[in-house]
């Protein structure tokens, strides 16, 4: 597509976590093992990797993928390629040597634009894997390799339809509010567990009442700024009234 062009498409951000804290020679290391993490995950998916159009961050990459790969591959073998390859290469390291991996996959409006893509999907995409929460899990679980967050639209599609080998009862609903989005999300971890899953769910609580105050809030307010001041007439004077000649004072309360 040329700059400006309407498209859409499905859109994977990825991020390594503790990237930052590392020295060049881990930043080189934890680059190579990224890149040969997906390029393995899209050979044993029996996707063309090639044919992505990717915007790679040092310990991140966002990636356009052409409308021609199916997205249950993506979701499912591809995610799933992941995770193993995490395991291969995790196993017997010491923690500050592991990989973590977190995936978002988001579905809509993306096209080329000036400075990369622009498009709705593209921002969903992008909020999604930096939810605060997910990242305080992979902080306080050295142990985790992956864990993967679905817009609404991919779960329903591709989740729910039956499109893959997972349950529906695989995935935790979260809300996600991250800047200026605010939205419904699923995420998938086989090595979550009851006290990652509590986190989540006191989260998705504490957002949607912030949303909901939120709203309480801008209601209230609209209705203050929207009550009209009312006239008062009071009269003092009692028995007849002769009015030809008289001079009335109204106020206002």
């Amino acid at each position: 597509m040329k700059s400006g062009d309407f498209g859409r498409a499905l859109i994977m951000t990825s991020d390594l976590r503790g990237y930052g804290r590392g020295d060049n020679k881990r930043h080189e290391a934890m680059q190579h093992g990224f890149v040969d993490l997906h390029r393995g995950a899209a050979a044993q998916a029996g996707l063309d990797r090639h044919r992505w159009v990717i915007q790679p961050g040092g310990d991140g990459e966002l990636a356009v993928l052409p409308a021609d790969e199916p997205d249950p591959l993506v979701v499912d073998q591809y995610i799933r390629a992941l995770h193993q390859g995490l395991v291969d290469h995790n196993d017997g390291l010491a923690p500050k040597e592991r990989l973590q991996l977190r995936v978002a996959l988001a579905f809509g409006t993306a096209y080329p634009s000036a400075n990369g893509y622009a498009g709705q999907a593209v921002v969903e995409a992008s909020r999604l894997v930096d939810w605060q929460p997910l990242k305080k899990i992979f902080k306080m679980r050295e142990d985790m390799n992956i864990a993967l967050i679905l817009s609404q639209r991919v779960f329903e599609d591709v989740v729910q339809q039956g499109h893959t080998s997972y349950g529906v009862g695989d995935f935790h609903r979260v809300t996600i509010q991250e800047k200026e989005f605010s939205g419904s999300a699923w995420i998938w971890s086989p090595e979550f567990n009851s006290g990652d899953l509590r986190l989540l769910s006191d989260s998705t609580n504490t957002e949607a009442d912030t949303q909901a105050g939120a709203k309480t809030d801008s209601r209230a307010e609209s209705i203050g700024t929207g009550t009209s001041q009312q006239a008062e007439v009071i009269n003092n004077l009692s028995g007849s009234i002769d009015a030809r000649r008289a001079v009335f004072g109204v106020g206002r309360k």
